[in-house]
Order: C-alpha cells, then structure tokens, then sequence
C-alpha cells in the first residue's frame, strides 16, 4: 500500500483523510468537569503547578529505576499512540524496560487529589511501549526533525483524567504557528533552575520569536528568558486553548526538543513545528488499522 500512496497523490489525499477524520471523531482536547477551579501555585520562575486533572493527555516516559537519566513527557493523540521527541529514544537506553504513565499529576503520590477540596483523580495507568515510530531523518547532534510516536501496548481508555489531545487538522490550525509571538502552555516533569526535578508537571507560557541559527519552519523558537522548558521536559506538548471543530480545545502546536542546559537564562529554546509534521504523523498513523 504505500508503494501505491507514493505513486498516486490521490491516494494518498484519502489515506490522510481517513486518519485525519478518525482523530477528529474523538472528543479530544476536553478537560474533565471535575477539575478544580483554577487557582495559581508559583513553583519555579516563570511557571505553575498544574492543576489535577487539567492535562489528560500528558504522558510520562521513564524507566522505572532511572526517573533522572531518562524522563520526557509526550501527549497523547489516541488510544494507541503517543506523540514525542524522537532524541528521548536515544536519551533512555534499556527500551524494553521503558515505560509510559497516563493520567499522572504527581509522582509522589498513588492518588492525585486537589488539596483544598474532596475532588480526586482514578490512579494513573502504566503502559508499555509495543513500537517507536522515529522521523527518518532525524539529526540527534543538530535537532532536526525531533519527533516520534510511540505505540503503546494496548489501548488506554479514555476517562476523566485520560484524554487525547487534538492536533492542528483543519487549514486554519496548520498556519497557526505562523504568526511570531504566540503564546502556548509548555507542560512538563522537568527541573527547576537549580536543577530540581518535578514531582508533579509544571507548565509555563511560552512566547515565540523568530527563529535564528538557520533554524526554519520546522522549529518553533523561544529565548528561554525566565519562562522556559528545562531538562525533563523533553518531548512534551505547546497547547494552547482554540476554536476547533465549533468549541474551544486544547490543540498541541509543538513538541518540546532542544535547549540549554541552564535554563531559563535567555540562552534559546526550540520546539518542533507539529503543523509542519502533521503530513508526517498522519502518513505513519496510515499503517495501522487500530488508532
């Protein structure tokens, strides 16, 4: 089948269309009715705790006896599949020992509830990885094309604190990221500028500038100026809340990838464009006839 995908545009055009409507059908990027009333928790410059249940889609990949040298976030975008930076394949060894947390918020605790009401989240699941997807040509020295999916090894169930996240489909959402200085939620379990990690995510506005270095349109850029992703973050969401598909929802936009190891000291921070890869994702998710 992909021979005749290659060899016919058109093809192609219905294959894309398919998967396209098959993620659209999903009720994605809602948060649960059950979430707390926002309130602010300042925990590192810049950002806050998040709050429980407020990012459904958040994964958590780590080895369960190494959380330092291997952690990254990921998001969800189907029952099956995960959405990530491709350098945290080559960033956790032992893959077969590699696991994928939904419906986390915070490490320490077997069950995440609000502090300041009865409100609390069913327990965090755990996956394993049944296949990663990374992009063909994916640099790991120069960052390009930082992105992979993970297929899990079975289908997670979506319930209030599991929840896929929407991806940029329509026309209007692929050019979204084309306009400098928009704002998007970065979220993730990575440190501090001490150098702390998070138990629980954090997230963080972040605004984009224009990209330099050579950098093109495949990457978002930011200056990493007080606000920024740190190590830990890596592979993790920039949503921001749209109008799609007649509501607002959370649409992820980028996928955290490189930056410096002191962060937050204005020294640049870089993210995958996912309108640029939506053919990519959509083209990969083809191959599958369970999403």
């Amino acid at each position: 089948m992909d021979r005749e995908i290659e060899a016919c545009p058109e093809i192609w055009k219905l294959v894309h269309h398919g998967v396209s409507k098959k993620l659209k059908q999903q009720h994605c990027g809602v948060r649960s009715l059950l979430m707390p009333q926002p309130r602010l928790f300042r925990r590192i410059t810049g950002g806050r705790k998040s709050l429980l249940m407020s990012q459904p889609w958040m994964a958590f990949i780590y080895l369960p006896d190494d959380t330092e040298s291997c952690r990254c976030g990921g998001s969800l975008i189907s029952p099956r599949f995960v959405l990530t930076a491709a350098h945290c394949n080559v960033l956790c060894a032992r893959k077969n020992d590699l696991r994928v947390r939904l419906g986390e918020l915070d490490l320490n605790s077997d069950v995440d509830c609000d502090g300041d009401s009865s409100v609390c989240a069913p327990p965090a699941e755990e996956f394993g990885i049944k296949e990663w997807i990374v992009h063909e040509y994916f640099d790991h020295s120069s960052g390009w094309n930082d992105i992979a999916l993970i297929r899990l090894n079975r289908p997670a169930l979506f319930k209030e604190h599991i929840q896929p996240i929407c991806l940029p489909l329509s026309d209007e959402l692929l050019g979204y990221t084309s306009t400098i200085g928009n704002a998007y939620w970065a979220v993730g379990w990575g440190s501090d500028r001490e150098g702390y990690f998070a138990n629980s995510t954090m997230q963080v506005s972040i605004n984009t500038k224009e990209c330099l270095g050579g950098r093109d349109e495949s990457f978002l850029c930011a200056d990493g100026n007080c606000v920024d992703t740190c190590p830990g973050d890596s592979g993790g969401p920039l949503t921001q809340s749209v109008e799609y598909l007649g509501s607002l929802r959370f649409v992820q936009f980028g996928v955290v990838s490189l930056g410096h190891q002191d962060c937050g000291a204005g020294l640049g921070a870089y993210y995958m464009d996912v309108p640029t890869y939506v053919p990519w994702i959509l083209n990969k998710l083809a191959g599958y006839t369970k999403l």
